[in-house]
């Protein structure tokens, strides 16, 4: 490609900071609530004008829903975070009987609003960052693109809690993307919701006739009736609402294009309302009780399951997590649940992890009562020392990423990452240095289920 010289400019520095995380996502909030309580001065940058990351802004309200009936838990941050949400929300509105506990993205972003500052953590929204100024191996300041040009943000730790990696990008960290052979992510989604559902009539003799929709569709695609042009073979859908709102409906997908492509974005956004506006003809043609449905809104962007994976001290493996390898430097655990849409649209398979990801979709429910361990090396980069990862962009390969990149395990790493960039602070040391035994027992006081090391 031809290029051209960008010319250098000059950026204030708006912000001197302790600790500095990118990304208001799950991982964001965990690193930073998580540095905040050894009152640190924390800065939290978000692209979006709100918080909650893929729950919010690609309606992803369904965290957890694979540990019902299950003997596991959330912990730490997130359950803080779930159980203040529920003493002020409920289960906002969902009447569907039985179902797991799911947020309502809405009123998620003003909860989260007042959650962070209630923890002294700032927040500057539309903050997006893709650049950084490195000194040696450190880096000394992080540049936001902000409607006034580029402003820069100097801290002694800096948390990636991007999704996509885009710090430890500009940092120059290696990185890897997709399946080892062609590089193919999980396709993106773009989540909608309806609202004129007759819920009376899906509710009627204590059913839940959301799901049997959802069961429905799988017969038709699995028969070639749907005559739908997306690739996409399930439909989960969210709450039921007393006002006929189904609160989320996930299908729409795009398949071979990569999340860090402006073009190949822009694709999956038209391809994916396309998509919304022949489903939604569907519903109405042919599910019960959503006759008289009219789309209501479609999430603010195209969400992905995965995309960059850094290459850091230690890359956790799918034989890691099968096997359940213990690790002197766990920071935390996780079950094993295992969910992959098939990165080349193969609707084949027997959804275990066993085809890893080459012989159709992956999807294996949890088993037994062990959960599998994350180390604290998959969070360091390979370089930079005052860089922490957390999130699904850590050091994994692409079928053990299908298994930490659930919502609840990325706080869960985001949480570590915010404990360890205060040790590192508080013990004046690069973040490879930190004392891991400090480091575990300050996370179990945070109410985090690790096992006790040595």
């Amino acid at each position: 490609m031809p290029i051209v010289k960008v010319p250098a400019k000059d950026a204030n520095i708006i912000r001197n900071v302790d600790v500095l995380v990118i990304g208001g996502g799950p991982s964001g909030i965990g690193a930073a609530i998580s540095a905040s309580y050894e009152n640190d001065s924390v800065l939290l940058l978000e692209k979006n004008a709100f918080l909650g990351g893929n729950i919010t802004k690609s309606y992803v309200e369904s965290c957890n829903y694979f540990m019902k009936g299950t003997p596991f838990k959330v912990s730490g941050v997130f359950e803080k975070m779930e159980n203040a949400y529920k003493d002020a929300y409920g289960r906002t509105g969902d009447t569907r009987p039985d179902s797991p506990f799911r947020f309502s993205s809405e009123y998620l972003k003003i909860f989260l609003d007042r959650f962070v500052s209630e923890h002294n953590v700032e927040v500057l929204f539309h903050s997006f960052v893709n650049d950084v100024i490195l000194q040696d191996d450190k880096i000394a300041a992080v540049i936001i693109q902000t409607k006034n040009g580029p402003q820069a943000v100097t801290a002694k730790v800096v948390i990636d809690c991007s999704g996509d990696g885009d710090v430890a990008y500009a940092s120059g960290v290696e990185f890897e993307s997709g399946r080892k052979t062609d590089h193919l992510n999980q396709p993106g989604t773009v989540n909608f919701r309806v609202v004129g559902v007759n819920s009376a009539k899906l509710l009627a003799d204590g059913r839940d006739g959301v799901k049997e929709v959802g069961a429905k569709f799988h017969r038709d695609y699995r028969a070639g009736k749907t005559d739908l042009s997306c690739i996409r073979q399930d439909m989960p859908m969210g709450r039921l609402t007393p006002g006929g709102q189904v609160s989320y409906i996930n299908y729409p997908c795009e398949y071979k294009i990569n999340p860090t492509s402006i073009e190949d974005l822009t694709k999956g956004e038209i391809a994916c309302r396309k998509y919304i506006d022949e489903v939604v003809v569907y519903l109405k043609e042919n599910a019960y009780g959503f006759e008289n449905v009219e789309l209501a809104s479609i999430a603010p962007e195209i969400g992905f399951r995965d995309s960059r994976r850094i290459k850091g001290k230690y890359e956790l493996t799918i034989e890691d997590t099968l096997s359940f390898k213990e690790f002197d430097d766990c920071i935390a655990t996780y079950p094993p649940f295992y969910d992959m849409l098939s990165p080349d649209a193969n609707m084949g398979g027997d959804g275990s992890v066993h085809g890893h990801g080459y012989k159709g979709h992956i999807y294996e429910a949890i088993k037994g009562d062990k959960a599998f361990e994350i180390p604290y090396g998959s969070l360091l980069p390979s370089k930079t020392s005052n860089l922490l990862v957390a999130g699904r962009c850590i050091s994994c390969d692409h079928v053990a990423q299908s298994a930490i990149r659930a919502i609840s395990a990325c706080m869960l790493t985001g949480e570590a990452a915010g404990a360890a960039a205060a040790l590192a602070i508080k013990e004046n040391t690069d973040v490879a240095n930190v004392n891991i035994r400090n480091l575990q027992a300050k996370l179990r006081e945070q109410g985090v289920d690790i096992p006790k090391k040595g």
